[in-house]
């Protein structure tokens, strides 16, 4: 039930509210600051769930779903500025994006959950800290990208926008 809810509800933040979100932030680096904030509000309090308030799995879980959601539609946003208007090479990139996507993030929650999946424990920070630290690590990477390549990437954006030579 839980990941039918979250679905539901990330679905329509991101019909609803995403694009307006966006727009009053105006750039791809408070969204994702934003989604910090969202995700930590939804998993924090999981690592203090008690038996009597297992409830409240329904409201967390959607809640990081929210801000799970905010990443990858930045993250996709930023592959797009990346790629610019180079078709040739653009189905490839999100194709290679897509695919390392599912193995990182299979091969992680796997090897996370087989070492502690006896402890309580451990699989109740594995509930709190492993979504915020990804999330912080995506917005400290694409930070670090945006200081070390802002330059080429403004080179490829000036170099994709020229019209081809040649009419091909």
């Amino acid at each position: 039930m839980t990941p039918l809810i979250s679905y539901i509800v990330s679905l329509l933040f991101q019909l609803f509210v995403y694009e307006k979100l966006t727009k009053k932030l105006k750039n791809r680096f408070l969204p994702m600051l934003v989604a910090i904030g969202i995700i930590a509000a939804g998993s924090i309090p999981l690592l203090f769930l008690q038996p009597a308030f297992y409830w409240v799995i329904y409201i967390c879980s959607p809640v990081t779903q929210i801000g799970l959601a905010i990443m990858m539609n930045t993250s996709t946003s930023l592959i797009s500025d990346v790629i610019g208007k180079d078709a040739d090479s653009s189905a490839f990139v999100y194709g290679f994006y897509s695919f390392m996507d599912k193995i990182a993030n299979g091969v992680a929650i796997e090897r996370a959950i087989k070492l502690l999946e006896d402890s309580e424990p451990g699989l109740r920070y594995i509930m709190c800290f492993l979504p915020l630290l990804c999330s912080v690590l995506a917005f400290a990477l694409t930070y670090l990208g945006k200081i070390l390549y802002s330059e080429r990437l403004a080179a490829l954006s000036i170099r994709s926008t020229r019209p081809k030579l040649g009419g091909h």
